[in-house]
């Protein structure tokens, strides 16, 4: 049997370019592969499944693979491994057998890393079994099936169950599964390196406000690195050693330090790979083989600051790639082929009672890039504070000789947020500060206050740069 367009991999990238190739062209015949028994569900919201915030692991499920397949006339194959692609003679070999192509989009999105530390400690998860039933990632719903089977399968037994968990890492996904936990009586701490949580997009200042908040709630926050598990006689997890040479008892442990693009497959094939080795695209999610497109968080995307391209592995932006990939896959002779338009890292989370969130490029992150960087930063008001208006730490990261807006992070009560999407668009209109500072907002004692912290951190800009 031939696939015209072969698609491995499903969720947000792999099935909407898979609903985008079949919209484009009614008669192509398309085949999704998957290794995961699920293709298309809602990954953000996981966490809350873990901690039981959402009640069924259905409810995240946006289609079955039958759904999916039915809705979209695609021939789906959910729990089939790609293991090699031979692209000279168009074949994937698959764990349910060879599969001949004509065109070949790679939605394999990333996986979870494990540390050295924890890999190599004898006996534990290794990340490619599950010989460790109380260690885990959280990557897909097979994953978050497993976690809230232990926590489920555990509450009835006689030793109380899970009483406490330990986190590796202080990322988004770290404080989701903590907050979730904590909110239904877990005992958490979590281990993060010198306790700068949310490090990929906050300075020290503002996460130190988020450590403050898990406190309150019970958190443990401690400033190390995880060195090694101590594990009983049956298997069961007792601790985690961490590089201080302290022992935490534990009975669950989630490693949630990081992902990096899952790219075997395409290496193999001998595409280009980035440096941070991820499958190379041009704006049209064509890898280096015409006959090949790639998308989600597999690839690197235009990067609307720098023009170069960026890893910014997020749902909206694998959906968006996927659209442009499975449309170009399609496209029809004579027809103008679809672009990827330049993206912008938007990040938010929100947990122990606080939004924390950043847009653009941190501080570091800009000077690296070679602009003359500048911060402000500066705590002003979530609304009007005679009817209870909140502290909101806001960060602005510029470029001095130009004012262009480079940046921004922030951590506040509930809805601050929401601010980086205006910064998220700015930037991406290469806006500068004194165009922000102009920016008309809304005002409303309940909603916002008069002068927003946005509109102050880039007045403060203005200044700096007036006084040069």
């Amino acid at each position: 049997m031939k696939a015209d367009i072969l698609i491995v991999g499903g969720t947000a990238a792999g099935t909407a370019a898979a609903a985008e190739a079949r919209r484009r062209n009614p008669d192509v015949r398309i085949v999704l592969v998957d290794s995961n028994t699920d293709v298309a569900y809602s990954t953000c919201e996981m966490p809350m499944y873990v901690g039981g915030d959402v009640a069924s692991a259905a409810d995240l499920t946006r289609f079955s693979p039958a759904s999916f397949a039915q809705e979209y006339a695609i021939d789906v194959r959910s729990g089939v491994r790609v293991l090699s692609v031979d692209l000279k003679s168009r074949v994937a070999r698959t764990s349910d057998g060879d599969l001949r192509f004509d065109r070949l989009i790679l939605a394999t999105g990333a996986r979870a890393t494990v540390p050295a530390a924890l890999a190599e400690d004898p006996g534990t998860w290794t990340g490619s079994d599950r010989r460790a039933p109380d260690v885990h990632v959280l990557r897909n719903l097979d994953d978050a099936r497993a976690i809230r089977g232990l926590f489920d399968e555990r509450a009835g037994q006689s030793d109380g169950g899970v009483h406490h968990a330990v986190i590796v890492g202080g990322g988004f996904v770290g404080l989701e599964v903590a907050h979730a936990l904590r909110s239904h009586d877990v005992r958490v701490t979590v281990v993060q390196p010198e306790g700068h949580v949310l490090s990929a997009g906050l300075p020290k200042e503002q996460a130190d406000r988020m450590v403050v908040a898990m406190q309150h709630a019970d958190v443990a926050v401690r400033p190390t690195r995880a060195v090694g598990m101590d594990r009983g006689p049956d298997g069961r997890i007792l601790a985690l050693r961490t590089d201080d040479g302290e022992q935490i008892g534990c009975q669950f442990v989630l490693v949630a330090t990081g992902i990096v693009p899952t790219s075997e497959l395409a290496d193999g094939m001998g595409l280009a790979l980035t440096p941070g080795g991820a499958v190379q695209v041009n704006e049209q999610m064509r890898t280096s083989r015409s006959d090949v497109w790639a998308c989600g968080d597999v690839v690197e995307l235009p990067d609307a600051i720098s023009g170069g391209s960026i890893w910014v592995p997020l749902a909206m932006n694998a959906f968006r790639s996927g659209r442009v990939a499975g449309a170009n896959a399609a496209r029809r002779p004579g027809t103008r082929p679809e672009r990827m338009m330049p993206v912008v890292p938007a990040f938010a989370v929100r947990a122990f009672g606080l939004d924390a969130a950043y847009a653009g490029l941190r501080l570091d992150e800009a000077r690296a890039a070679g602009y003359r960087a500048k911060a402000v930063d500066m705590t002003g008001a979530s609304h009007a504070r005679l009817l209870g208006g909140q502290d909101v730490l806001l960060r602005l990261v510029y470029d001095e000789p130009s004012g262009r807006v480079l940046g921004a992070a922030t951590v506040g009560p509930p809805g601050s947020a929401l601010r980086m999407n205006t910064v998220a668009a700015l930037i991406r209109l290469r806006g500068t500060v004194d165009d922000l500072e102009a920016a008309d907002t809304v005002y409303h004692p309940h909603v916002a206050p008069m002068h927003d912290p946005l509109k102050v951190a880039a007045r403060l800009a203005q200044k700096s740069r007036e006084e040069r």
